[in-house]
């Protein structure tokens, strides 16, 4: 049988008639790596590999450089799927429950963090999770999230106080940052990046439809029981663990082979996760708690505010310095143009998409009148069309490669719904509205599924665990302060307007950053036609805030754009992390 050369990412190599266990070192490692994710038989001998050409005629075979996807890629494709959409629907199921959750569990001021814990989780955990992720494979930490993610799920569906749904959420968050994250590498291991978009696209519309049937049955949820919110993630959380235990077979490569656990361990950058986690956590308490628990001159918010910046710098230069061996966010993937500009276009991206569908309905609740379920159904049109586009951007990336293009449009039409909601702030049209919602969906949808294809599009594979893992911390933190930053800006608004409600029970119960939770046609309702006028325009003045702030990060998203390199995108793979093959995945689909 004649030899055949595979190209990758670094190397060209060529893989003689000779078996690959008479191999030795790496060419063994690459050669079944290569049989793996290409899905062509292994030429174990020279006979066996004479039978599976007579099986098999030479113009059937995948061409050097051609992917094929056997069985085993589309068990582990769907054992994937189910996970991303839990993960997805408990992050925004909150947007429409969480007044209703806030007054029974008597949260007040500290209603933000029912949502802001689970985000705050969950980015935290990935740096962690994609060093692990390096040392000990995907497929078994996948599951252990989703483990995370149950106990979690659990724990916030059995909540009587507010510590111990936060606490809950808190544990939710650290499942789902291992889900999304451990999702996103195992594709990049098994699918070329020419190829990626068609896929990625599928699991961006996944995890679109998530988000929007999250605040869909959380409106209905909170009409009726608002612990089925999270109680209705458990037998799911079994079913996808099942099927990840059959399906998911995937390598765990041998970069640590033979090492203590203990050696293993210390490949990880402790001290820079340390740094980042309590700078997050500092910044976040200081953007919830400010203009709200406390004024913003108070000393524990100027503190923490200060120490949050603090421990950025030393993050940053601590990643850089000679003593971190394994940095969490590697100098080397910041290390051109293109890749920078994609970050700071998924934190973008990221902020505008999860704050403006989480802001929409209070919108819709305290200013349009709409039950919660009501709420739920409007902000479809917005959500049902990222699942769209999410679905048709990967294909047409796959096809066109013009990722810089499609970002720019999406920042532009995002843009332009801002701008109309900033215009018609008052306007109480729920058709002008769903308008406004719908061209904001269509921007974000073109955008959603071309970012980490723009990350990855000038590194090699084998930096994938480490972009990837940077990816999707920037992308949480872009959803995180999407939440804090806005929740920031319209309590300060909504005290500067509160001395205009004339009603002082009304001004008692919006104060002291409350007014979120009671966001709610419900509470508004029970007062006069007099002061409900004017609590109605005092949220809808202090939401307006929130579009001109959305407004202003669109035009500066289209401004970054232009710094993107267009890179043609590569159809090769080098990853040592692919699907694992089994006699019976011989044949290609």
């Amino acid at each position: 049988m004649e030899g055949k050369s595979y190209s990758s990412a670094s190397s060209d190599r060529t893989f003689p008639k000779d078996s690959i266990a008479g191999r030795s070192g790496d060419d063994a490692r690459a050669a079944r790596i290569v049989v793996a994710v290409y899905g062509t038989p292994s030429p174990l001998s020279s006979s066996s590999s004479s039978s599976l050409e007579k099986e098999k005629p030479e113009s059937d075979r995948p061409p050097p450089n051609e992917w094929a996807r056997g069985v085993g890629f589309w068990r582990c494709f769907i054992g994937l799927c189910i996970p991303i959409l839990l993960s997805a629907f408990e992050g925004s199921v909150v947007s429409t429950a969480l007044p209703t959750i806030s007054q029974s569990l008597g949260l007040g001021p500290n209603s933000s963090w029912v949502a802001t814990a689970f985000l705050l989780a969950s980015i935290i955990c990935q740096p962690l999770y994609g060093q692990l992720a390096d040392i000990w494979g995907r497929r078994y930490l996948m599951m252990m999230a989703v483990v995370i993610f149950g106990i979690g799920s659990a724990v916030s569906g059995a909540a009587g106080n507010g510590a111990v749904i936060i606490f809950g959420r808190i544990t939710q968050g650290m499942g789902s940052g291992g889900i999304d994250l451990f999702a996103e590498l195992i594709l990049c291991d098994i699918i070329p990046l020419k190829k990626r978009g068609h896929y990625v696209a599928i699991k961006a519309a996944i995890y679109a439809l998530g988000t929007t049937v999250g605040p869909v049955l959380g409106g209905v949820f909170a009409e009726t029981n608002w612990r089925w919110c999270f109680g209705v993630n458990i037998p799911v959380c079994v079913v996808a663990l099942v099927m990840m235990w059959m399906w998911l077979q995937v390598s765990n490569g041998n970069r640590c082979a033979g090492q203590s656990v203990a050696s293993q361990l210390a490949r990880v950058d402790f001290l820079g996760i340390g740094l980042l986690t309590m700078s997050v956590v500092f910044l976040l308490f200081a953007l919830s708690a400010g203009g709200a628990a406390y004024p913003w001159t108070a000393p524990v918010i100027i503190g923490t505010g200060a120490a949050g910046l603090t421990g950025i710098v030393g993050f940053a230069l601590w990643e850089r310095c000679q003593w971190c061996g394994n940095p969490i966010m590697a100098p080397h993937v910041f290390s051109n143009r293109t890749t920078v500009a994609a970050f700071i276009v998924t934190i973008i991206h990221g902020f505008l998409t999860y704050g403006f569908q989480f802001y929409l309905p209070p919108f819709f609740q305290a200013v349009l009148g709409a039950t919660p379920t009501e709420s739920g159904v409007l902000i479809l049109p917005c959500t049902l069309t990222i699942v769209v586009l999410a679905a048709v951007g990967g294909p047409l990336l796959a096809r066109f490669g013009k990722y810089r293009l499609m970002h720019r449009v999406g920042f532009l039409l995002m843009a332009t719904g801002f701008i109309l909601c900033t215009v018609y702030v008052d306007a109480k049209s729920v058709t002008l509205w769903i308008a406004f919602s719908f061209l904001v969906g269509i921007g974000s949808g073109i955008i959603v599924s071309t970012t980490l294809p723009t990350v990855l599009v000038e590194l090699t594979d084998k930096e994938n665990a480490a972009a990837t893992g940077s990816w999707a911390f920037l992308r949480g933190l872009g959803s995180l302060l999407g939440v804090a930053i806005p929740n920031a800006a319209f309590n300060a608004r909504f005290s500067m307007i509160l001395p205009s409600i004339s009603d002082e029970t009304a001004r008692s119960q919006l104060s002291s950053g409350r007014a979120y939770e009671h966001a709610s046609a419900t509470f508004i309702d029970g007062f006069g036609t007099q002061v409900k006028t004017q609590i109605v325009a005092a949220f809808s003045t202090s939401l307006g805030v929130l579009w001109i702030l959305f407004l202003v990060l669109a035009v500066v998203g289209t401004l970054v754009t232009f710094l993107e390199r267009q890179v043609k995108l590569r159809k090769d793979l080098d990853s040592d992390f692919g699907l694992k093959q089994r006699s019976d995945e011989a044949s290609d689909i």
